[in-house]
């Protein structure tokens, strides 16, 4: 039997009976490409580091539709934006009890991307525009999902609040969140999204977004993933860049037992910025691994893409990344760095930074260094009379602190700075 077959029964029924026609086809396309594929092996180049067996070895039932634990929900709630709107998912469901969706301009919709799918018209075409999605994830978020964002702003429209989202997870057994989401803005947009996520349980979130960024759109877009530490999360973001719009990402991954978060990113306008940033704060038996493509097929792009992170214990992170100039994207200004410091012995980095330039006027860089912590800054330190566990925490967050100022929103910055102080006080508590 294919390890394909018991994720195919263990997750059927998770998805309401009464959805279109249409959209009963395409998840039943998706599932018969997952059954046909199975997940990727250490032979498939793209994941030739990233240890799936734990999370294959599992057997997940869909995530049960319960409303949670209302308290720790509560507590989490506090840690968000305030003058936010807020869409909070629990098990993969709208929450509507523990939202808040403000008033927005005309024409924008803000809430469960399964309402949008089922009473508009263009979510058949969205899906049969991903029914090629080739990888397994993307596959079974497909065949599976339950619900997620969806956020549609038209052209000239500006969000004056950001939206956050809270996904939650918690099961007593195994269980999977399967989430989809979209993000789109027209010509001349402007919003700001940041994702959460996080819960309780040994439970298996799955997330597949796409993101379109007309033409002089300008998109923030910022996740935190702080799942429990038995939990594990897979993730897959597309995003495409219209002519002079602007992508302003940036993910901060310091939960999970294994987390891996896939970027694939189309410029395809011409004057477009891309910016994929990220930290990854790991510690004991952590896996984490980041893998972008970003593609550039117009003229005059820039891309600004940087990755730090610390390993602690015997924790494992892998940075793939890989920037693709096509022969028209004359003019294309990319750069790509990834750092990393090792705060273990036995901790293991793994780094591929990639570049494949077809264009003769360009100007691409890209690097990746793994070192240890400064001893003489940490000697510094510790000689003004810094206890150990705080001079190596101060160290920590100044490393790792310029790639998140990259961020561009203020607000989004000090809720991911705030995320950092509280992984840093957790393992280096002061004495």
């Amino acid at each position: 039997m294919s390890i394909a077959a018991p994720f195919l029964t263990s997750l059927d029924g998770s998805h309401d009976p009464a959805e279109p026609a249409w959209l009963g086809a395409s998840r039943n396309a998706a599932r018969a490409r997952f059954a046909e594929t199975g997940f990727p092996t250490r032979r498939h180049e793209a994941w030739r580091f990233t240890d799936l067996k734990n999370l294959t070895g599992t057997v997940f039932a869909p995530a049960p539709a319960q409303p949670g634990n209302a308290t720790v929900i509560g507590e989490r709630l506090c840690r968000l934006l305030t003058h936010a709107h807020r869409l909070v998912f629990v098990n993969g469901r709208f929450d509507a009890d523990h939202s808040h969706i403000g008033a927005v301009p005309d024409g924008v919709f803000l809430g469960s991307f399964a309402d949008w799918a089922t009473n508009n018209g263009e979510a058949a075409e969205l899906f049969q525009h991903m029914a090629g999605a080739p990888d397994a994830f993307r596959a079974l978020n497909q065949g599976f999902f339950t619900d997620g964002l969806a956020l549609i702003v038209p052209a000239g429209v500006k969000l004056t609040h950001p939206v956050h989202v809270l996904h939650w997870g918690e099961a007593p057994d195994p269980a999977s969140n399967q989430l989809k989401g979209l993000i789109r803005l027209g010509a001349g947009a402007d919003a700001t999204v940041i994702e959460t996520f996080t819960g309780v349980g040994r439970t298996w979130t799955n997330a597949a977004m796409s993101v379109e960024v007309a033409e002089t759109a300008h998109l923030g877009h910022y996740r935190l993933q702080d799942e429990a530490p038995a939990a594990f999360h897979t993730g897959t973001l597309d995003v495409t860049i219209g002519t002079d719009a602007v992508y302003d990402g940036f993910t901060l991954s310091l939960g999970a037992s294994m987390a891996r978060q896939d970027i694939n990113t189309r410029v395809v306008g011409d004057r477009a910025f891309c910016g994929v940033s990220g930290v990854y704060l790991l510690a004991e038996r952590q896996e984490s691994t980041v893998a972008t493509v970003i593609e550039h097929i117009a003229r005059d792009g820039r891309t600004k893409e940087v990755f730090k992170g610390c390993l602690a214990d015997r924790s494992h992170g892998v940075f793939q990344g890989q920037i693709k100039v096509a022969q028209a994207a004359q003019k294309t200004d990319a750069y790509q760095l990834n750092k990393t410091i090792l705060l273990g012995e036995r901790a293991v980095m793994d780094a591929k930074p990639e570049l494949e330039i077809f264009a003769d006027d360009v100007k691409c860089s890209h690097g990746a260094t793994v070192g240890d912590l400064d001893e003489t800054a940490e000697f510094y330190l510790r000689s003004r009379g810094i206890a150990p566990e705080q001079a190596r925490a101060m160290l920590i967050e100044a490393f790792v602190i310029d790639a998140v100022e990259l961020v561009g929103h203020e607000q989004a910055r000090d809720y991911l700075t705030d995320a950092i102080g509280r992984w840093l006080a957790a393992r280096h508590p002061e004495k």
